[in-house]
């Protein structure tokens, strides 16, 4: 009996250890120590306050609906409205925070009764292959990169590593291909590291503006700890020795690199902010933009760096 009353025991704390997180976006193996391993289930919807401050109520639900669907495959959902130009906004919307509906999940027509009819371009089973596919390489990378105990600041940071260190710059793709394939061009980078930090749990928006008043470029403005901050992954690509491309404000992103400060715009449908909501103004990360040679140590919450005006060793702390 005793053997029978340890095994029963046993199984409970399997059963117990089988559920948890089961109600969570985000299942993370039990981990006693900051930088352990962290295994991820993938959220199926990812979506930005930005796009909840700028759309009303049936877009966000309507675009659940639609992700809903593609992640079984189907080929039917109900939309909050009868209007076809909402199409462009699913398709512009799955760019940043579903890209493999953008790439294969085109809405055909809404019926007078709303329901919209979604055409893959290939069989159910082919789709759910690729579905499968893109699932497993965002996994990849989340677990290469958000490990237990990561602050946001910390897990956005590492995302951003990834970016420079595994990424090439192309020509445009796609922020599906851009995940897959590790390479594409500015708003592919951008959206792909919005859906990426979306699914970390960290709020993020394409961010755009014109390099010398002619060159228009994407970048991401992402949210942590109630605070917005740009990013630009692209910039990662092209400077992978300095992190100074990342935590910067509104000033430092005009000032470095010669961008209109006003109006930066959001989104792909360039929201000016009229009401400087988005404003970033905070000089938390601002000494990074001196760091050269860095090296993450985020089990510590640190960056290590050398200063490229003076060449001194330095350390910054994240948190």
């Amino acid at each position: 009996m005793k053997r029978l009353f340890c095994l029963i025991c046993a199984m409970a704390i399997l059963a117990a250890g089988f559920c948890t997180g089961c109600n969570s976006s985000v299942t993370k193996t039990e981990a006693t120590n900051k930088g352990d391993a962290v295994h991820h289930e993938l959220k199926t919807f990812v979506y930005s306050d930005f796009y909840r401050e700028i759309y009303d109520e049936d877009t966000e639900e309507t675009f659940r609906a639609y992700c809903e669907a593609v992640i079984k495959g189907e080929t039917e959902f109900i939309c909050k409205s009868s209007d076809f130009r909402i199409v462009t906004r699913l398709k512009m919307l799955a760019s940043e925070y579903m890209p493999i509906a953008f790439a294969y999940a085109n809405v055909t027509n809404i019926d007078s009764d709303n329901v919209a009819h979604i055409d893959y371009g290939m069989s159910t089973d082919e789709f759910l292959t690729k579905l499968k596919a893109f699932d497993d390489k965002v996994i990849q990378i989340l677990d290469e990169t958000c490990k237990a105990g990561y602050s946001d600041a910390e897990n956005a940071i590492a995302i951003y590593d990834y970016f420079a260190r595994n990424f090439t710059y192309t020509t445009y793709t796609s922020s599906y291909v851009a995940i897959m394939e590790e390479n594409g061009i500015c708003q592919d980078f951008a959206s792909a590291y919005d859906y990426l930090l979306g699914q970390a749990g960290i709020d993020a928006c394409v961010c755009n503006s014109m390099l010398n008043k002619q060159f228009p470029h994407s970048w991401s403005l992402i949210r942590i700890d109630g605070k917005y901050y740009h990013a630009d992954p692209t910039y990662a690509l092209s400077n992978p020795g300095t992190i100074r491309y990342f935590g910067f404000t509104d000033e430092r992103r005009s000032s470095m690199d010669n961008y209109e400060e006003f109006p930066f715009t959001y989104g792909f449908e360039s929201f000016d902010d009229p009401e400087g909501k988005f404003r970033s103004q905070d000089d938390r990360f601002i000494s990074l933009s001196d760091s050269t040679n860095y090296e993450l140590d985020l089990n510590n919450g640190q960056i290590k760096y050398v200063s490229a005006g003076t060449g001194e060793n330095k350390v910054f702390v994240i948190n």
